[in-house]
């Protein structure tokens, strides 16, 4: 290692904690194999169907008065940074965004443009970024509503607010869009998440109808996709352009959502012209399965009335606020499936109807806070999606405490 690097991983020391790599390594899929509190934690690799499960193992020092804690600690961030083929730079970036969900574009310009891209690609690119997450956010707001006239204030809040452009990755053209408040938790964050997630799911809808154009089904996401198509159109109007990957990077803080496509998406120039016959394809499809000429006036009645999809197993609120005391904490390996965690607590809310008892899955760093939070009694807030289930309700979302138990 070169003493440039050697130095670029100790200045790293000094502006992220274990704890946050800890943070970091679980959310990421690593394996902790062993913890002894306060001191140390034994990591390893994620494991894969093309990798060896006997990866090697990697120790992070927790506690910071150990005389060598500084070597080890370099060590420990040099071998993460080589999994990920990333240098210093890049790796305190990651560790840093933990409360921000990451859009990012990666551009080309094909094989004879290696050190640059036109500032007309990057503008082109960068326009319909931006477009999309306006589109994610007024659909957001407002799910049954066209996107024509002014923006309800939460979605227009989100984008002044809360969409950044983060710094272009070294040796790459890619633009990352931090979208989320930088710290603190609540409505706004809660909102930013639901934005990103929503426009996961429409792109990857936008790209299975391209292969499939026949499972285009009316339902309330159709002009989310049908608006995301036509985005993708005008990246055809990019001169230059070859190729643009957009990837999903989730905030570690929050955890990665559940039922939410997490593959990149690939265009390429043929793509892209493909994609962008698919809102009025879709529209053709939906015409027919509705039986009557798919005008601008049936559109707008869609949008306003959107076919309901087959009905849930349980009903749902599209947003909900419940406060109370911890009652119950648990751990559940065969949650992660569906769940993406093992951590689940239970939230006994008091309403005018009695006592409501909550689930609601939660990261290990909220685990770790609600063990406190039960022991010493205080308030917790969930903030989300409410399920009725067959066992009780289930809450899918957020929880933040007392600001005394903030880490």
């Amino acid at each position: 290692m070169s003493q440039n690097l050697v130095d670029d991983f100790y200045a790293l020391t000094s502006l992220v904690s274990p704890e946050r790599v800890s943070r970091y390594l679980y959310t990421q899929g690593w394996d902790l194999v062993d913890r002894r509190e306060g001191l140390l934690e034994e990591w390893a690799e994620p494991t894969t169907q093309n990798r060896e499960v006997d990866s090697e193992i990697y120790l992070l020092p927790i506690n910071e008065q150990y005389r060598d804690f500084a070597r080890r600690f370099v060590e420990f961030l040099k071998a993460v940074a080589d999994y990920y083929r990333i240098d210093a730079h890049e790796l305190s970036h990651r560790l840093k965004l933990n409360d921000a969900d990451v859009l990012l574009f990666r551009i080309s310009g094909g094989q004879n443009s290696h050190d640059s891209v036109s500032l007309d690609e990057a503008d082109g690119v960068l326009r319909v970024a931006q477009r999309m997450l306006k589109l994610s956010a007024r659909y957001t707001a407002s799910p049954g509503k066209e996107f024509t006239g002014r923006m309800k204030p939460e979605a227009r809040q989100y984008i002044e607010r809360n969409v950044t452009l983060g710094h272009t990755r070294r040796g790459s053209f890619v633009f990352p869009i931090l979208s989320g408040p930088r710290m603190g938790r609540g409505a706004d964050a809660l909102f930013a998440r639901r934005v990103v997630e929503n426009l996961a799911i429409g792109l990857n809808r936008v790209a299975s109808i391209s292969e499939d154009i026949h499972s285009a089904v009316p339902d309330d996401f159709t002009p989310l996709v049908i608006a995301l198509a036509d985005s993708v159109h005008d990246l055809s109007r990019v001169q230059g352009l070859q190729v643009v990957d957009i990837s999903f990077r989730w905030a570690p803080e929050r955890g990665v959502p559940r039922h939410v496509p997490d593959a990149a998406l690939v265009l390429e120039s043929a793509t892209i012209r493909q994609l962008g016959m698919t809102g009025s394809r879709v529209r053709e499809i939906l015409r027919g399965n509705y039986g009557e000429r798919f005008t601008a006036d049936t559109q707008r009645g869609l949008m306003q009335k959107p076919a309901a999809p087959p009905a849930p197993t349980a009903p749902t609120t599209e947003f909900t606020e419940i406060s109370g005391v911890v009652i119950a904490l648990q751990v559940d390996d065969r949650k992660i499936s569906d769940w993406g965690t093992q951590y689940s607590i239970v939230i006994r809310s008091g309403t005018r109807e009695g006592a409501l008892d909550v689930q609601i899955p939660v990261s290990q760093n909220n685990y770790e806070l609600a063990t406190e939070a039960h022991s010493r009694g205080i308030m917790a807030t969930a903030m989300g999606r409410l399920l009725r289930v067959n066992s009780g309700y289930f809450l899918e979302g957020e929880v933040i405490f007392n600001g005394e138990l903030s880490r």
